[in-house]
């Protein structure tokens, strides 16, 4: 458990429907404005790594999670059937016939997708799903697809800890496991949609001012499961606040879980990160509202990723 504030204010990652870093403002704790700001990461960022991160203005309390950072859900349904959007898709998991679970991936090489590493993990079982349980659907829009396959072997970070009995709690992780939170899928076949090149970018906050550069964050929400959402126009600023972290102010939903943000311009676009968590400020007898939203920025898997297609 991870202290942002004086007073009883604290982290918490829970696991329960949807990761996410929940800061509890009770009596004596920090103004909500301050709880933001460190949320996101930028408090404790290098000066200046932060500056373009526009935060989340009143956005309503709620009884559960959610990663929208508004009034207003900013994501919007986009067809799936053109690049870059052909290459994401939903990564199905099949542990049993009565449990199905999904996260979203983004293909990186001939047959190597990104994900979130926590959704391949059984924690009923306490143990790492096999990778046959593991289905990619690229380019998913109601029952049509652009491409599938089932996933042979999946690489993780070793770094990231995520049994029982490595947790702080069954539901808790500690937030500076959230850069390990990564998994490289090794697909069975090859897709023929083209890749999306991961690009590492160091202590940036994107968009750059005065360019006309883009940051999106696609994905599958449990809202639009059969549907791609994508949030485009939003803001990312990498290694914040640790080298290896991603700290973004893009909507999203539970499913969207290891869904890439792209860095877009032109007719161009890269992977700079993924998505992992969601940051939120809760109030007993007041709900929840989402502040900010945190994955793993390029540098941490673009090594593993290149070292898979050098060997296939």
């Amino acid at each position: 458990m991870t202290g942002i504030a004086n007073g009883p204010a604290r982290l918490i990652f829970s696991s329960a429907g949807m990761l996410s870093l929940v800061v509890l403002l009770t009596s004596g704790a920090q103004p909500l404005e301050t709880a933001r700001s460190n949320a996101a990461g930028c408090a404790v960022a290098p000066k200046g790594a932060c500056a373009g991160l526009q935060f989340a203005q009143h956005a309503p309390a709620t009884p559960t999670r959610s990663g929208l950072l508004g009034p207003q859900d900013r994501r919007v349904p986009i067809a799936s059937d053109h690049w870059p959007w052909s290459a994401i898709g939903r990564v199905n998991n099949v542990e049993n016939p009565n449990i199905r679970r999904f996260c979203t991936g983004a293909l990186i090489g001939p047959r190597q997708v990104v994900t979130a590493a926590h959704c391949l993990f059984d924690t009923r079982m306490n143990e790492w799903v096999t990778p046959h349980t593991i289905h990619f659907v690229a380019g998913l829009s109601g029952e049509k697809f652009v491409s599938h396959s089932l996933v042979v072997d999946f690489i993780k970070s070793p770094d990231f800890k995520w049994r029982v009995e490595e947790r702080p709690r069954y539901d808790l992780i500690p937030a500076e496991m959230i850069k390990n939170d990564w998994a490289i899928l090794i697909l069975e076949d090859a897709p023929a949609v083209e890749p999306i090149p991961v690009r590492v970018i160091s202590r940036a906050t994107m968009p750059t001012p005065g360019t006309k550069e883009e940051i999106a964050l696609a994905g599958y929400g449990k809202d639009r499961p059969f549907m791609l959402s994508v949030h485009q126009g939003c803001s990312a600023s990498t290694d914040s606040p640790d080298p290896g972290t991603l700290a973004h102010m893009c909507d999203t939903m539970p499913g969207e879980d290891g869904g890439p943000i792209l860095l877009m311009l032109d007719n161009k676009a890269a992977v700079i990160g993924i998505h992992s968590v969601d940051v939120h400020s809760f109030q007993p007898q007041v709900g929840y509202e989402a502040l900010a939203g945190r994955g793993v920025s390029a540098s941490m898997f673009e090594k593993a990723a290149s070292s898979i297609r050098a060997r296939q």
